[in-house]
């Protein structure tokens, strides 16, 4: 039976119909049969020919513990309760950074297949001309947003796009009925571009324009979807919305009455508030079995090293990150509730994510920013974290936001590609639960369309060859009805200039670019007694790295790697 049959049917016979699947299902029936049931369950509680609104929410750097309910002092309780009223993915996985990770979210499929191998126009020989190096999302996928809106839906977008700056490839082109989006997605208070005091450009729908000196994203993002889903309530359509917040990507901004809430709170350091959310997270019962704390040498320089006046500038930049953080949270709540105030939380799936890792470089320190400091940019410490500055918070602070894993964005480490994720959908999700089998970004499409009540095109769509989907719908793994959606066989991969990874079962091979030439190697991890990346078994263990290898060589067949 369809979903559409499925929700048109009488309640009393939908009843009994989710439970003969539910019994088929744990009777070991067919991965479809699963998914079938998982289906039915989520929509028993929905009033006939009522589709669940959908709703993704991604945030941009945020580092693994950097939310409440992750072991952060950070104040999240909107983030909190939707996360402890619904299921944590605990082994939830994204791409390298932001474009990888957001082309797989609207392709299901890997970011090398999709377009983006390289996060803009390609610059090497061997990419040139090359579909998946393109820069932007390809057109051998098909959207997410277009096939939302071929099942009924209203899909709306607010926030960063990055994948292509052309209106031929940007939202409304894949898509999106109604979009508000930055271009690149790294500026927060005013009208600033990432690269320096120039104007930051944005899209409204298709119309390239300039925000006003008092924009502030996080804010003018979430008013730009609430006032989409307003206006579209009368088309008595379910909605699919994508709401993409820059923050706390950098540069590090935030209100002013917003940072002071954090005055004097990161006076001690990174190595102490390392400890303190380590230990909270142990108490939390939310670290994953085999975890390690970092060694305290990692922190370089170490806090009592610095100067007291440096002391007060790398304590300012966390009170800045934390304050983004916190009116992440703050908005999320306002959305919340209006769904509520609207009769409509209750019928809306929400998942949230970071698109990556905790960011741990230090784009400020270049040339073409630093000139700038002390002319366009005011980096006095009072002012720090306006409008008028470009700070980041560097690698001793990520590797907080990063606790418990290692390293950070743009590497295959568990740092940089295993973020907070979480899903809240009363009806299907049960409150206070943990997913403990490897889901991916990849999986959101599949998950969507299950909802929606349609499925994926296949090769063709619009009249033209496309690629199937890599991903796996997530409702069996929300309902409980199946602890995994992917097989310990399967391998998963990734790489971005030259970093790569490659994952099997409990087993990771790890490559890392950014080290000297001569000392670069494959690196062997069981993830699952290892999970924070700290004992490289390929010197002992040389069956294992040849196996592993072999599947990196498949996955990087499979997806038309060039590196």
């Amino acid at each position: 039976m369809s979903y559409h049959d499925f929700i048109t049917t009488p309640l009393l016979q939908r009843s009994v119909l989710a439970m003969m699947l539910a019994a088929l299902a744990s009777c070991g029936g067919s991965d479809s049969t699963t998914e079938t049931a998982a289906t039915v369950t989520a929509v028993a509680a929905q009033e006939p020919g009522q589709k669940p609104n959908i709703l993704l929410i991604v945030a941009d750097d945020l580092g693994y513990s950097d939310l409440g309910v992750f072991g952060s002092e950070i104040p999240t309780p909107n983030l909190d309760e939707l996360a402890t009223n619904g299921m944590l993915l605990d082994e939830f996985y994204s791409g390298l950074t932001c474009s990888p990770t957001r082309s797989m979210l609207l392709s299901g499929t890997d970011n090398h297949l999709a377009g983006v191998g390289v996060m803009s126009s390609p610059t090497r020989p061997e990419h040139m001309n090359q579909p998946g190096y393109v820069g932007y999302l390809n057109f051998r996928v098909a959207s997410l947003a277009d096939l939302m809106r071929d099942a009924g839906y209203n899909t709306y977008m607010s926030g960063k796009w990055h994948l292509g700056a052309e209106v031929e490839n940007g939202p409304r082109a894949r898509g999106f009925k109604r979009s508000f989006v930055s271009l690149d997605g790294a500026a927060h208070l005013g009208g600033w571009d990432w690269r320096g005091p120039t104007p930051a450009a944005y899209r409204d729908g298709d119309d390239l324009v300039h925000v006003a000196a008092d924009f502030y994203t996080t804010r003018d993002y979430t008013q730009k979807m609430l006032g989409y889903i307003e206006e579209g309530r009368a088309d008595g359509k379910p909605f699919f919305g994508y709401l993409a917040y820059t923050a706390p990507h950098w540069p590090l901004q935030a209100p002013d009455e917003s940072i002071a809430k954090f005055k004097g709170w990161y006076d001690q350091g990174y190595e102490a508030l390392y400890a303190s959310r380590y230990g909270r997270m142990q108490q939390l019962g939310i670290l994953p079995a085999g975890a390690e704390p970092i060694d305290n040498a990692r922190f370089k320089p170490r806090w009592d090293e610095l100067s007291a006046d440096d002391k007060q500038v790398e304590a300012r930049k966390m009170e800045i990150y934390a304050a983004m953080v916190s009116d992440l949270d703050t908005y999320v709540g306002q959305v919340v509730r209006y769904l509520k105030d609207i009769g409509e939380f209750n019928n809306t799936f929400i998942l949230f994510m970071s698109d990556n890792g905790a960011e741990s470089s230090r784009r400020d320190l270049a040339p073409d920013i630093a000139s700038h400091i002390g002319i366009e940019y005011d980096h006095s410490l009072d002012n720090l974290g306006r409008g008028n500055t470009y700070v980041m918070y560097g690698a001793n602070w990520a590797s907080v936001s990063a606790a418990p894993f290692s390293r950070h964005k743009a590497t295959g480490y568990e740092g940089g590609i295993h973020v907070p994720a979480f899903v809240h959908y009363q009806g299907l999700v049960k409150a206070g639960t943990h997913a403990t089998g490897i889901s991916t970004v990849m999986d959101i499409l599949p998950t969507a369309l299950a909802l929606a009540g349609t499925t994926h095109p296949g090769t063709q769509y619009r009249g033209q060859q496309i690629l199937p989907v890599r991903g796996a719908s997530l409702l069996p793994l929300l309902s409980g009805e199946s602890a995994a959606i992917h097989s310990q066989s399967e391998v998963f991969g990734w790489e971005l200039y030259g970093h790569r990874s490659v994952r099997q079962g409990d087993w990771k091979l790890v490559w890392d670019q950014a080290v000297p030439a001569d000392e670069r190697r494959w690196q062997l991890f069981n993830v699952a007694q290892d999970p924070s990346e700290r004992h490289d078994l390929s010197l002992t263990m040389p069956d294992k790295l040849a196996e592993m290898l072999a599947n990196w060589d498949v996955y990087a067949s499979e997806t038309g790697v060039i590196y």
